[in-house]
C-alpha cells in the first residue's frame, strides 16, 4: 500500500520535510545560485582596473536587464513548482508538459526582447547620467540583451533538474559557467593574446558565452536522463493550451514579482546615481557584496518553492510546513553571520573587488575613497539583511502553493511606496544624502520581511493544488 501522503520513501532518502532533506536540495541551488553571483561579481573585479566609469556603469545596466527580462524568467521559473507538484503527484505526463511550456516560452520570450536594443541609450540617456557612463552602460545591456534567448532557455532547461530535487546537476553546470565565465572575462576585457580588447561589452559577452555553454549540457543531460527513466520528453513537446493558461495565470505574477522588486532596485540605483558617480560606485560595491549574500538566498527560496510543492502535490501538509519552518532557522543563521561580517569586517569583505586595481597608479577606482564610503553602506546591508532571508523563505513557501499574487502585490507597493518615492523627494530635496536615500531601502526590504511572514501565518496557502485538475486561485 502507498503512503497516504503521495511520497516515496527509500532507505537512503530522507525524511519528508527534515533538515536533511532540505539541505540535500538547498546546498546545491544555494551553491548554484552563489556562483551566478559570482559570475556577475567577477564583471565589477575585473572592471575594476579598467576604469572608474566602466565600474559604475556596470551595475545598473546588469539591474535593467533583469529589470527587462526577469517577467519572463520569472514565469518560466515557476515550472520548477509545477514540475515538482506533478512529481509529487506521480504525474510525469503532465510534468515533462510542463516543462516543454517553459521552453516554448524561454524561446517566445528570448526574441521578444531583442526589441529592446535600440531603446537601451535613450532610456538610460534620461538617468541624468554622464554622456560617458550611458555609452558604457548602453554597451553592457544590449550585449546582455542579444543574449536573453539562451539565458531564458538555460532556466527553462535547469528547471528539468531543479523541479526534480535533481539539485547537484544544476550545481556542476552553474560552477562551470562561472569559470569559464572570469576566464574569458579577463581575455575580453583587457584584450590579452589574440582576444580584441573590448572593455565592458567583452564582460557580458562572456557572461553571454557561459549562457551557451549551459544550455548545451543542459541539453545532453535532460536526453539521457529522459532515456534512462524512460521520461515522455518528445511526446509531451507540443503546445498544450490548457496547461499554458494554468502555468501563465500562476507564473505570469510571479514573474511580476521579480519585476516590481528589481525594477524599483534599478530606479533606486539611477536615483543615486544622480548624486555622484563615487556615490553610485560605493553603492555598486555595497550591492555587489549583497548579491555575495543574497543570491545563494535566492538558490535556498528555490529549494524551499521545490519541496514545499512537491509535498503539497504529495498531500502531505505537515512536511511543507516543517520544510518553512526550517528554512527560516537556516536562512536567519546564514544573514546572522554574514550581517556580523560586515558589521565588524568590511574592508575584509570589499577587498575582492578592488583585486585588479592599483591605488597609486591614478588610474582605474579611487580605491581609498569608495572603500571608505562602501564599507559604510555594508552596515545598511547587515541590518535589513535577516529580514531579507524572511521575505526569501516565506515568499518562497507561498509560491510552492501557488499563492503567486500577495508576494507580488506586497512587493510592488512597499518598493515603490516606501523606497523608491521616498527617494525620489530625497533627492529633490536641498541637501540629498545618500545614507538618507539608503534608510528607505532598509526599511522596504524590513516592511516585505515581515508581510510575507504575516501572510503565511494565516495559513490559506495550504488550500492549493496546481497539480490538480481545478487548483484554487486565492484572493489577494
Amino acid at each position: 500500500m502507498t503512503m497516504a501522503s503521495g511520497e516515496s520513501h527509500s532507505e537512503s532518502a530522507p525524511e519528508a520535510g527534515s533538515m536533511s532533506e532540505l539541505f540535500r536540495v538547498a546546498v546545491p541551488l544555494m551553491l548554484s545560485a552563489g556562483s551566478q553571483s559570482l559570475m556577475n561579481a567577477a564583471d565589477r573585479i575585473v572592471l575594476a582596473g579598467c576604469s572608474e566609469a566602466a565600474l559604475a556603469a556596470v551595475t545598473p545596466a546588469s539591474m535593467l536587464h533583469w529589470t527587462v527580462v526577469c517577467i519572463p524568467m520569472g514565469t518560466i521559473l515557476y515550472a520548477n513548482t509545477f514540475i515538482s507538484q506533478y512529481d509529487g503527484a506521480e504525474k510525469k505526463e503532465r510534468m515533462m508538459a510542463s516543462l516543454w511550456q517553459a521552453i516554448w516560452l524561454s524561446l517566445v520570450a528570448g526574441v521578444l526582447l531583442l526589441g529592446c536594443l535600440p531603446l537601451s541609450r535613450p532610456l538610460l540617456s534620461l538617468t541624468g547620467h554622464s554622456p560617458e557612463i550611458v555609452e558604457l552602460e548602453a554597451q553592457y545591456f544590449n550585449t546582455l540583451c542579444a543574449g536573453s534567448p539562451m539565458l531564458l532557455l538555460s532556466t527553462a532547461l535547469s528547471c528539468f533538474f531543479n523541479g526534480r530535487r535533481r539539485t547537484s546537476v544544476v550545481m556542476c553546470i552553474s560552477f562551470a559557467g562561472v569559470f569559464f565565465n572570469f576566464g574569458v572575462d579577463y581575455l575580453l576585457v583587457y584584450g590579452i593574446g589574440p582576444f580584441p580588447e573590448l572593455g565592458i561589452r567583452g564582460a557580458a559577452l562572456a557572461t553571454v558565452l557561459a549562457r551557451c555553454g549551459e544550455v548545451f549540457v543542459y541539453a545532453l543531460l535532460m536526453l539521457r536522463e529522459a532515456k534512462r527513466e524512460q521520461l515522455p520528453l518528445m511526446a509531451s513537446r507540443q503546445l498544450d493550451g490548457d496547461l499554458l493558461r494554468k502555468f501563465l495565470r500562476f507564473g505570469v505574477p510571479s514573474g511580476l514579482h521579480y519585476f516590481v522588486d528589481n525594477s524599483g532596485f534599478t530606479v533606486f540605483l539611477l536615483i543615486i546615481g544622480n548624486l555622484s558617480s563615487s556615490d553610485l560606485a560605493a553603492t555598486n560595491l555595497a550591492f555587489s557584496v549583497n548579491g555575495l549574500i543574497f543570491i545563494p538566498l535566492l538558490g535556498f527560496g528555490t529549494a524551499i518553492q521545490t519541496l514545499v510543492g512537491h509535498h503539497i502535490g504529495a498531500e502531505n501538509i505537515p512536511a511543507a510546513k516543517r520544510t518553512t519552518n526550517n528554512a527560516v532557522l537556516l536562512g536567519v543563521l546564514w544573514t546572522g553571520i554574514t550581517a556580523l561580517m560586515l558589521i565588524f569586517f568590511p574592508e575584509t569583505c570589499l577587498r575582492p573587488f578592488f583585486l585588479f586595481a592599483d591605488p597609486d597608479s591614478g588610474q582605474g577606482a579611487d580605491v581609498k575613497t569608495l572603500a571608505r564610503l562602501a564599507a559604510t553602506l555594508l552596515q545598511f546591508v547587515a541590518v535589513y539583511s535577516v529580514f531579507d532571508a524572511l521575505a526569501v523563505v516565506f515568499s518562497s513557501a507561498l509560491r510552492g502553493a501557488g499563492d503567486t499574487v500577495y508576494p507580488m502585490v506586497i512587493t510592488l507597493l512597499s518598493s515603490w511606496l516606501v523606497m523608491v518615492l521616498p527617494a525620489v523627494l530625497i533627492i529633490r530635496s536641498d541637501n540629498p544624502t545618500i545614507f538618507a536615500i539608503w534608510i528607505t531601502c532598509t526599511i522596504h526590504i524590513s516592511l516585505t520581511g515581515l508581510c510575507m511572514w504575516m501572510r503565511y501565518l494565516t495559513g490559506r496557502w495550504q488550500r492549493l493544488r496546481l497539480a490538480s485538475d481545478a487548483a484554487e486561485q486565492l484572493p489577494v
